[in-house]
């Protein structure tokens, strides 16, 4: 018996095969979705998307996400353009499974700040926790997120 098939997978022609349950995709699709409409606000959620360039210097700080932000949000709102329009494709190129990649880190990072996990605080499933669905979707997330890098570390 061989290993099973894996749902993100290279293909021979430099594409990729993207094979995931069609539930999933849609999933991610509208968590972006909604990352999208947000992603313009300063709210303390979307924190480690725009990390602290200059934690010693706010003032220089200040300047960087003057001159970073916009950039930032224009990269992350067209990964989340393609996502939605390759939610139905099961063949992607590289630059379409990248945006995926993107828009997962990107909603593993949200929803990791709310949860507030950190590498002092990994996320763990606690039966007494008050947002298990939400650690869940992270680890769906982190599941899907390494399936996609190794794919894209094999190509």
């Amino acid at each position: 018996m061989g290993r099973p098939k894996r749902a993100v997978r290279p293909l021979r022609d430099g594409r990729f095969a993207f094979e995931v349950a069609v539930e999933l995709k849609i999933f991610v699709a509208q968590l972006a979705e909604e990352l999208s409409g947000v992603l313009g606000q300063d709210a303390p959620m979307l924190r480690r998307l725009f990390p602290t360039a200059y934690p010693d210097d706010p003032e220089r700080d200040a300047g960087y996400q003057v001159f970073a932000r916009g950039e930032l949000i224009e990269q992350r709102q067209a990964a989340i353009a393609e996502v939605r329009s390759t939610v139905d494709s099961d063949v992607l190129t590289l630059t379409q499974l990248t945006a995926w990649m993107k828009t997962v880190n990107d909603l593993r990072l949200v929803l990791g700040t709310q949860l507030d996990v950190s590498e002092d605080q990994p996320a763990e499933l606690d039966d007494d926790d008050p947002s298990p669905d939400a650690m869940h979707i992270y680890h769906l997330l982190g599941v899907f997120l390494e399936e996609i890098i190794d794919a894209l570390s094999k190509a």
